[in-house]
């Protein structure tokens, strides 16, 4: 990180000027080649996952990427909110939570938030590292999956972690995998 500002612990709705501090302030685990953001963070007690934080942000234009290899993203960036500022697109980030301490109705243990943080679907369980980046990849990266697609896979069927969903929460829409 380049600043002493805390790492992720905003749960706002993002905006523009929110990728701005996370991309100067090196608040991401990966710059992916078209600017989007991999934001990944574990909380460990006791030797178990006590919660995560695995979000999707994607870059809010559409940048070349050739841009991405000359230039400092921000500047890409910059140049389209000069140029064309109208252009933003309006992808919504991705943001799976595990966090069983705030577990209420609601407010689900292991969930999926899209589009406003208030829209929490109910996840069968936390989430491993390499499940999130298959899940990414194969839905927004589908020609990079498709040549690579042993890669995520093989990350994406490791032991899973134990179902933390419940009853209530699975008679409404909700996201369970095996």
């Amino acid at each position: 990180m380049h600043s002493d500002r805390p790492f992720l612990v905003s749960r706002q709705d993002p905006s523009l000027q929110d990728y701005r501090n996370w991309v100067e302030s090196g608040a991401y685990s990966a710059l992916l080649f078209d600017g989007s953001l991999l934001q990944i963070t574990y909380e460990v007690s006791d030797g178990r996952i006590s919660g995560h934080r695995l979000a999707y942000v994607p870059c809010p234009y559409r940048v070349d990427p050739e841009m991405l290899l000359r230039d400092a993203v921000l500047d890409v960036v910059d140049l389209h909110i000069e140029t064309d500022p109208t252009s933003m697109v309006l992808h919504s980030p991705v943001r799976f939570d595990f966090d069983p301490d705030n577990a209420a109705p609601g407010h689900p243990a292991a969930h999926l938030t899209i589009n406003s943080t208030n829209c929490r679907i109910a996840c069968a369980a936390p989430l491993r590292v390499g499940k999130f980046v298959d899940f990414i990849f194969r839905n927004f990266y589908a020609p990079h999956w498709k040549i690579n697609s042993d890669y995520f896979t093989r990350g994406a069927r490791l032991h899973g972690a134990d179902r933390t969903i419940t009853e209530e929460e699975r008679s409404d829409p909700h996201i369970w995998w095996n």
